[in-house]
């Protein structure tokens, strides 16, 4: 498929344009093969048609107006490469045209040379392509700081705002340590390695020396360094520019392929994260959050008052639906059916909302985008009251939880997450291993102990199932998912936890 040449950056035009003229100069560098007896005669002709040509093309330039032969030439030549310029804006247009005809003019100087001399080597006038000269020690690609440009933006419309953000000075390291201007694919995997050297001296407040070069980023103190865990992190966004620059032709080799950090193997038995065990669980839901405060303020004090808000309605999401903290947090009205037989919410994407608006949603996979059914405790509870009162309230609003802002990385989940592991450390659960995301392990949990088939799990959880049944269908319906959700052994069930009370002071 061809590429819109409307989509291209600068980089992507330059390249194109070096390549065409890479194309150009293969055609031309040759010795000229006479056509008749006469060769004074000959040669004279053919120069004077070169000049000729030469001269239109550089009163096009020149102009900024190019005529439908060089116009079909263009297209033709951008075609070869993959690119439709039927679509490009004039200005675009004009651009990609003008490389074209510098090209052609090279090209020509190239075959004035080549009719009296065929093997001095031919040097590019034009700047353009002064470093298009064949040859392993004339490389016409990307430099690294366009090849870094380059990849952010091919992968900006997969990549959240944050993920952007988080790899882009990571990818800097890389540039700053092999030099702005070096040829992406002279970078050899002596360097990458020992780039990754580099890395494991880092000292651990490195992201904040900025304006410091990757050299006065290290430290000679093995207990000021960055773990070896985030040096591997690090590297890894090195390895997929390159695997992915490799892929898209824009390096001949992979230079990053087998470069890698050894960490160190964590402990058999101990996990980053974990689910909540049933007497975790009772302590939490029995705190006074959930059980009764004193007031919005004082929510770590025993008083009367339950306040239903999100910061009570989220966490017993989680553990209720085992979904993700930015799914529900970003959850419109429009994706809570409360109402009826079979009460669901719905993870999806469906909104027009751009990123950084309050109303964008964003789901982490394919996989993701999934129906949950509501566990009965939850409409015991109390929670389809709680989506009509903030329904009433919202406005134009169109999140169910609102009042919880997005982060400055702009992700969902920043802002409720800090504020959710405070709370755990309030109540006494001090465990690092513990968080929101510990709600989607138990409810795997308890999913497994109800003897729940995988693929149903898999299904309400939002787990890619990797197995060849998995492509054909539509998955358990929604009826049968929601009352095997009813029938669940919760470890705690909240109702009899938390006690009822009529009215809300949300």
């Amino acid at each position: 498929m061809l590429r819109n040449a409307e989509d291209l950056s600068k980089g992507e035009i330059r390249q194109m344009i070096r390549d065409c003229y890479t194309g150009l100069e293969k055609e031309a560098d040759r010795p000229y093969q006479p056509q008749t007896t006469t060769l004074a005669e000959e040669l004279f002709e053919q120069r004077e048609m070169s000049q000729e040509f030469i001269g239109n093309a550089e009163g096009q330039i020149a102009a900024k107006e190019f005529g439908p032969e060089l116009r079909a030439t263009t297209a033709r030549l951008a075609a070869e490469r993959g690119i439709d310029i039927s679509t490009a804006s004039p200005d675009r247009l004009r651009e990609i045209c003008e490389g074209v005809a510098r090209a052609l003019v090279e090209q020509q100087r190239l075959f004035q040379v080549r009719l009296d001399d065929s093997l001095t080597e031919y040097a590019p006038t034009d700047p353009l392509f002064a470093s298009s000269m064949r040859g392993e020690d004339r490389p016409v690609g990307l430099i690294m700081t366009e090849l870094v440009e380059e990849y952010l933006r091919a992968k900006k419309g997969e990549w959240t705002a944050k993920t952007l953000r988080t790899h882009e000075p990571k990818l800097k390291l890389l540039v700053d340590f092999v030099g702005n201007e070096r040829r992406a694919e002279t970078v050899t995997t002596q360097e990458l390695w020992a780039f990754r050297d580099g890395l494991l001296r880092l000292r651990r407040n490195y992201h904040t020396s900025v304006g410091r070069s990757f050299q006065s980023r290290q430290t000679s103190s093995e207990e000021g360094r960055i773990t070896a865990a985030t040096a591997a992190n690090i590297l890894a966004r090195t390895k997929a520019m390159f695997r992915w620059a490799h892929e898209r032709a824009y390096i001949p080799t992979n230079p990053a392929a087998i470069v890698s950090v050894d960490a160190p193997k964590q402990k058999k038995g101990k996990r980053s994260r974990r689910p909540f065990t049933a007497s975790e669980l009772a302590h939490l839901f029995g705190s006074t959050v959930f059980t009764g405060c004193k007031s919005r303020s004082r929510r770590f004090e025993p008083g009367s008052d339950i306040i239903k808000d999100a910061r009570f309605w989220l966490p017993i999401l989680g553990y209720h639906t085992g979904a993700r903290l930015g799914e529900l947090v970003q959850l419109h009205f429009d994706d809570c059916v409360v109402d009826g037989p079979t009460p669901h919410i719905s993870i999806n994407e469906n909104s027009d909302a751009k990123p950084g608006e309050d109303s964008y949603k964003h789901v982490k996979s394919e996989a993701g985008v999934r129906i949950i059914p509501l566990h009965p405790d939850l409409i015991e509870l109390g929670f389809p009251d709680y989506v009509k009162r903030q329904r009433k309230k919202a406005g134009t609003r169109k999140r169910l939880f609102f009042g919880v802002k997005f982060g400055a990385d702009d992700q969902p989940s920043t802002v409720f997450s800090k504020w959710f592991g405070r709370c755990l450390d309030k109540v006494g659960l001090t465990d690092p291993a513990l968080c929101f995301h510990s709600f989607r392990h138990t409810a795997e949990d308890y999913f497994r102990s109800s003897q729940v088939p995988k693929y149903l799990i898999d299904q309400i959880i939002g787990h890619q199932d990797h197995s060849a049944a998995a492509e054909y269908g539509a998955g358990v319906s929604l009826e049968v998912a929601y009352d095997i959700v009813a029938s669940l052994k919760l470890p705690v069930r909240l109702p009899q936890l938390i006690k009822k009370i009529e009215g809300d002071a949300t």
